[in-house]
């Protein structure tokens, strides 16, 4: 495939550029490309640790498509992960295009893939403004689908049950009453530590939010305000919708190489 062929559907339909924040970085972050640049084998990862530019390296792949960035802000100090990482990228002409948050809110993104996966209806798109008051389109109004032949209510057992079994998880972390019949949902697949999330929440008449990260004072608050709080690891949340964007450019480009980078998750839980 050429570069341009890529970058079109990647802008126009993964990940559209304005839906990045104002302070992230979107778009080719190491390499030098052109519309006319053949990529001959690309990957797709979360991130850009040393086993992933290892194994791209191995296996000769030259694009990269990362939902994380290889650097978050400015250098000011060379540490030696950052020098062993960029020892590798010079040993073989690797290019990486970053996605970061435009790959939440857009049509087939992470918040749109939790909809799916958790059988659940958008009706809505809520707007998150950053430091800079720029608007992106990060989280999700849903009403619960049923099951056929299932009771037509949702309870949050119910919906812990789900996500339990689609996303694979041992455990999941919640606050609220299991029996408590939901009726309107909150999806926002990002991780902060204040309550404006919970806020957004309340807000738009949601009974249930899930998010990717539940702190104590966002528990507390959720008490407070009477709203069910959901967490799903961001690893997950990503993985799966990665592993989508896989499926959907290889039906794209059937002719081209195109791996997927299955790495674990770095957070281990301790259960015995």
């Amino acid at each position: 495939m050429e570069y341009k062929n890529l970058l079109n559907i990647l802008e126009k339909e993964i990940s559209p550029k304005e839906f990045k924040k104002s302070s992230e970085f979107y778009g080719i972050q190491y390499g030098n490309v052109s519309d006319e640049t053949i990529i001959k084998s690309l990957m797709i990862t979360i991130d850009l640790n040393l086993n992933v530019l290892h194994f791209a390296i191995k296996n000769k792949i030259n694009f990269i498509v990362s939902q994380s960035p290889l650097l978050e802000k400015p250098i000011y100090k060379i540490n030696k992960t950052l020098i062993n990482k960029l020892n590798l990228l010079a040993q073989y002409p690797l290019n990486i295009f970053v996605l970061n948050s435009s790959f939440i809110g857009s049509e087939i993104g992470i918040s749109e893939t939790i909809s799916k996966i958790l059988y659940l209806k958008t009706d809505d798109v809520i707007e998150i403004k950053d430091k800079n008051g720029k608007k992106n389109p990060l989280g999700r109004v849903c009403y619960p689908i049923h099951y056929p032949n299932h009771n037509k209510q949702l309870f949050l057992k119910d919906l812990l049950q789900r996500i339990k079994t689609h996303f694979n998880l041992q455990i999941v972390q919640y606050v609220g009453e299991l029996d408590r019949n939901l009726t309107k949902i909150c999806i926002f697949p990002i991780e902060t530590q204040d309550n404006i999330l919970l806020k957004k929440t309340v807000e738009y008449e949601c009974d249930t939010l899930i998010t990717s990260n539940i702190t104590y004072k966002q528990a507390i608050f959720a008490k407070e305000v009477g709203i069910s709080l959901i967490s799903i690891p961001y690893y997950k949340t990503s993985f799966f919708t990665l592993k989508k964007l896989y499926n959907y450019l290889s039906l794209e480009f059937p002719n081209d190489k195109i791996f997927f980078f299955e790495q674990k998750n770095p957070i281990d839980y301790y259960l015995s």
